[in-house]
């Protein structure tokens, strides 16, 4: 009987999921590349609570990245307190989201989705 090969780790996704609705956005934007299969959603709450097992998960994934949905940029800043430091920084306010204003939907998720997993893909060298 061969062993199963081991499966590959996937990239950690965070996100802001603040009181507006861009951070909506950016919560169902992570939650779509978790259901994708391209990267597993982590808990930025349990990082800012200081749970090691959590902080631990999120450096040994092979890539992070960190949805930030409005300039505060709270996710970011959040990581970078915990002492980690090495993330993609995803900012959806760059890419046309706006804190109070930008509707929830399906094309807009879909979209950052994409867009984010494009970003997340190896960089072939």
């Amino acid at each position: 009987m061969n062993p199963t090969p081991a499966t590959p780790k996937l990239p950690v996704v965070l996100a802001c999921s603040g009181c507006s609705r861009a951070g909506e956005i950016a919560d169902r934007t992570a939650r779509r590349l978790q259901e994708l299969g391209v990267a597993k959603m982590a808990c930025l709450a349990s990082v800012s609570a200081g749970i090691k097992t959590t902080k631990d998960a999120i450096q040994a994934a092979p890539e992070r990245m960190m949805l930030d949905a409005c300039p505060l940029e709270c996710g970011a800043k959040t990581l970078r307190l915990a002492g980690i430091t090495e993330f993609q920084h995803f900012k959806l306010h760059e890419l046309g989201v706006h804190k109070h204003h930008s509707e929830v939907s399906e094309e807009t998720i879909q979209a950052l989705a994409e867009a984010a997993t494009i970003r997340l893909q190896p960089v072939q060298g």
